[in-house]
């Protein structure tokens, strides 16, 4: 009994074969081998084995099997008298390949199996590095997405102001990240929405649950969703009661410092080509809870800058509320007056297109259009023909002291045009600059409105209120004279609504 053992790879035969060999090459067996089995008998012309280990009590067969880098030979004797040689080489899948060769042609043939067994493990193994290069390629794409898409929602990371705004700034964060996870819908449970909202849930695509129901859901894994994201790709099997249409769900935490803010849910993965290898998931997966959790640390971040600048805000707008109050009191009869300002030029902003953070400051700039008053004279606080006499002393008096105060402050920079300019009329002969048209701020023309209406329809101690059509036909006649004439008839057409914050 002899071997050969495995020479260097060589890639091509040893000479042509016998006809009268090639006549009977054969696989006698099917099985995991029989590719390379009926590979070795087509190039060397035998019928080939294919034999299971352990399967006889063959020496030949036990040797081939404890030393596979070889092809093992015994010789026997044929019935013509010719010598044949028995070869047993171990194939990759644990099975045994079993021909016999004649003698003098066995340890060609032998280095040949050789060969071919060689060229097979390298042709399986070029199909593995393939396989794996175009895994890696996928996850490197798949990576640089991930980063492009962190970096696009870390550049736009600008702090909204309102609740419209918020909801906003939510949604152009999920959007991407549910391309980017793979999945049908991706849904934001709010538990700390800025304006006081209970649970406000927004959807990326299709609602694809009732809200209560995907909650309720979401409840049940709050404890452990502290911990960790969660992964259920089994909703089929009875695990997701209520979630009808739903059957894969990917859940995470969106909390800072403590404080959590709601969760994140992927519902129903997007089936992916790559599902379909040998290495392929079903489902969602660590990838995707990782990406989805990376994100959510973002969210959280900017909701939680979000609640702090609200609470700034607030106490910001209780000081300015404060200073008001201070300076009103100085005269009982206008008592209310800045807050009705305020909330009317809010109103009217948002009648000519101004964005809901504009209107806040509008509002804000209402609220000071004459704190300022605090630096002249009670008596000059309100005169009552101001709409039918050129500015005195005491209105360059105030701007003055105005610009002294609000330039100090670097958090009124924005009000101060408001301010400092609602006293001017549309045909220049205003104060304190006589600024003509377009000229004044448009801040300071809706403020000149509103504030003419509420002191022409609130009581003083010069004269009584006024009717609102009274008001309202003195605006029209000053229209394009003191006010901007396209101001006055958007005023007018929301005179209803503008009527009811006069009467709060």
């Amino acid at each position: 009994m002899g071997s050969i053992s495995k020479p260097k790879r060589s890639r091509g035969t040893q000479g042509k074969r016998e006809q009268g060999h090639r006549s009977g090459a054969n696989v006698t067996q099917r099985g995991p081998a029989q590719s390379i089995a009926r590979l070795i008998a087509d190039e060397i012309g035998l019928s080939v084995e294919v034999k299971p280990v352990g399967s006889e009590p063959d020496p030949l067969l036990r040797i081939a099997e404890v030393e596979t880098h070889r092809v093992h030979s015994e010789t026997l004797r044929s019935h013509t008298d010719a010598d044949l040689v028995r070869q047993a080489l171990a194939l990759p899948s644990g099975e045994i390949a079993l021909w016999s060769a004649p003698a003098d042609q066995a340890e060609r043939i032998a280095r040949h199996a050789l060969s071919l067994l060689d060229l097979h493990v390298t042709c399986q193994e070029n199909q593995q590095l393939l396989a794996e290069v175009d895994s890696l390629t996928s996850q490197v794409v798949h990576d640089f997405e991930e980063l492009s898409l962190i970096r696009m929602l870390a550049s736009g990371l600008e702090l909204p102001q309102t609740s419209q705004e918020t909801d906003a700034f939510i949604l152009a964060s999920l959007q991407p990240l549910a391309s980017g996870v793979g999945t049908e819908s991706l849904a934001a449970i709010l538990v700390d929405h800025p304006e006081g909202e209970s649970q406000a849930t927004i959807w990326t695509g299709p609602r694809l649950v009732a809200d209560r129901d995907l909650r309720d859901f979401v409840a049940r894994y709050a404890k452990l969703l502290r911990l960790q994201p969660v992964v259920r790709n089994d909703l089929l099997d009875g695990h997701g009661r209520g979630l009808d249409g739903v059957t894969e769900l990917l859940m995470v935490e969106c909390s800072s410092s403590g404080r959590v803010h709601g969760w994140l849910v992927a519902c129903n993965r997007i089936r992916q080509p790559e599902d379909n290898t040998p290495w392929g998931h079903l489902g969602f997966t660590s990838v995707q809870a990782s990406l989805m959790e990376t994100v959510a640390h973002q969210l959280a971040a900017q909701l939680s800058n979000v609640r702090l600048l609200g609470q700034k805000e607030a106490l910001f707008t209780d000081v300015v509320r404060a200073i008001v109050d201070a300076a009103e009191s100085r005269d009982p009869l206008t008592c209310g007056h800045a807050e009705r300002v305020a909330q009317m030029a809010r109103c009217l902003a948002s009648q000519v297109g101004f964005s809901p953070s504009a209107c806040e400051r509008i509002y804000l700039t209402g609220l000071l259009h004459d704190v300022l008053r605090i630096a002249i004279p009670n008596t000059d606080s309100h005169p009552p023909d101001r709409f039918c006499v050129p500015p005195g002393a005491s209105i360059n008096t105030q701007t003055d002291a105005g610009r002294q105060i609000i330039r100090g402050l670097d958090a009124l920079q924005g009000i101060l045009p408001g301010v400092l300019y609602h006293h001017e009329r549309w045909n220049g002969t205003g104060g304190p600059e006589q600024l003509v048209g377009d000229q004044i701020p448009v801040e300071a023309r809706i403020l000149a409105i509103c504030d003419a209406f509420d002191t022409l329809t609130s009581d003083h101690a010069e004269q009584s209120a006024m009717s609102v059509e009274s008001a309202v036909a003195i605006l029209q006649a000053g229209a394009g004279d003191a006010w901007d004439p396209d101001l006055i008839q958007t005023f007018v057409d929301h005179i209803d609504q503008i009527n009811q914050i006069c009467q709060r």
